[in-house]
């Protein structure tokens, strides 16, 4: 039994040796043939394959696409992440920034304004009974600080001191319908007072009274301080002309005045406590 398996297993050899012998002989003296066999299931099934090619490719491209679309999203969220821990720095740097332009502009007009003594605040909040129109700053008589004593900005005059303490001062604004400046128009030379808000002058303007009926005032002059008065030196800007009319009695003029300073963005102030009665224009 055991030797007819031998001979099987040595026959099955022999056939195999033989029928890969033959089909190596008859595909390279008959390549013809093969390739007129093979052409027609080449026509049937490359469309096929073609199709299942770019199926695959297909696919491969979206998983690929969707990795993509995570790693982007995780991405984002974490420059969102920076950003937002990074937003308070910024808003901080801001602050700073423009803080520092102010002090720039103070220190500036502080070295301009060599003929004044000048004492720099803060203003630190605004009278409850007349919040528009009343500052508190923080300085006072420890600083060498009275009453009627003129304050300005780097744009123009504010007011003036009304009320004063160790560490504080109120101020009256030149828009509050009590304040009075000695003023006038700089490029005639024309005096009058600068009242605040006074009929027909609108909320927030002034009232420039007394001016002569010759005077040949026009909307865009600029005035300024007149030094009369002794609280505010000459020369200190407030504000532009916008409208001259007459009085009802048609014996003088009185002119429509915009501030030069905005009163609701005052942070910094300086207090004059001294200056050159000479001044400057």
């Amino acid at each position: 039994m055991l030797g007819l398996l031998k001979k099987r297993q040595f026959w099955y050899i022999v056939l195999v040796i033989f029928l890969i012998t033959l089909t190596y002989r008859l595909t390279y003296t008959h390549e013809e043939i093969f390739n007129q066999i093979e052409r027609p299931f080449l026509a049937v099934f490359s469309p096929i394959s073609d199709f299942f090619s770019s199926m695959v490719n297909y696919f491969a491209g979206k998983v690929t696409s969707i990795k993509d679309i995570f790693y982007l999203k995780s991405q984002n969220e974490l420059l969102k992440k920076k950003v937002d821990e990074l937003s308070p720095y910024q808003k901080m740097y801001y602050e700073l920034k423009t803080e520092n332009e102010k002090l720039r502009r103070m220190l500036d007009l502080k070295q301009r304004s060599y003929d004044y003594n000048l004492e720099a605040a803060e203003v630190i909040g605004r009278d409850p009974s007349n919040w528009f129109n009343i500052l508190i700053i923080d300085k006072g008589t420890n600083s060498g600080v009275s009453k009627n004593m003129a304050v300005i900005s780097e744009d123009g005059l504010v007011g003036y001191t009304i009320d004063v303490g160790k560490n504080w001062a109120k101020v009256l604004v030149i828009t509050d319908n009590r304040s009075s400046i000695s003023a006038m128009i700089q490029r005639t030379r024309d005096n009058g007072v600068v009242k605040g808000s006074v009929a027909p002058a609108p909320p927030g303007y002034l009232k420039m009274v007394y001016l002569p009926m010759d005077a040949s005032v026009v909307n865009g002059d600029v005035v300024v301080s007149s030094g009369l008065g002794g609280i505010a030196p000459k020369g200190i800007i407030i504000g532009k002309v916008e409208e001259v009319k007459k009085e009802s009695d048609n014996l003088m003029k009185f002119a429509i005045v915009k501030p030069a300073v905005d009163f609701n963005k005052l942070e910094y102030v300086f207090v004059i406590k001294n200056f050159s009665y000479a001044g400057r224009e």
